[in-house]
């Protein structure tokens, strides 16, 4: 399981959601989400990246973006795997 660095950037139009950033390849990207999808390291379960290309993985999201798509080109370091975390916190 991998999970994806998100940056809170505002709140959302109900009371359970929020507004955040996500670094693209293409720059940021913003999406909203229920908070207590959120881990305290600021990040959120994404799965296993669909496809790679060098240090650029394709992730499918949560929920979609606000532009409309389910998946985006991350860079390799906006992405940790449940190894990563686990090891983190030893």
């Amino acid at each position: 399981m991998m999970r994806l660095k998100v940056e809170k950037i505002g709140e959302g139009l109900h009371p359970s959601e929020i507004v955040v950033s996500v670094k693209g390849k293409d720059g940021p990207i913003s999406l909203v989400l229920d908070p207590s999808i959120i881990f305290e390291d600021g990040t959120v379960n994404v799965g296993w990246p669909v496809a790679t290309n060098g240090n650029l993985f394709l992730i499918e999201l949560p929920r979609e973006t606000m532009n409309g798509s389910w998946r985006i080109w991350v860079p390799g370091e906006e992405l940790k795997s449940e190894e990563e975390r686990k090891r983190a916190m030893a």
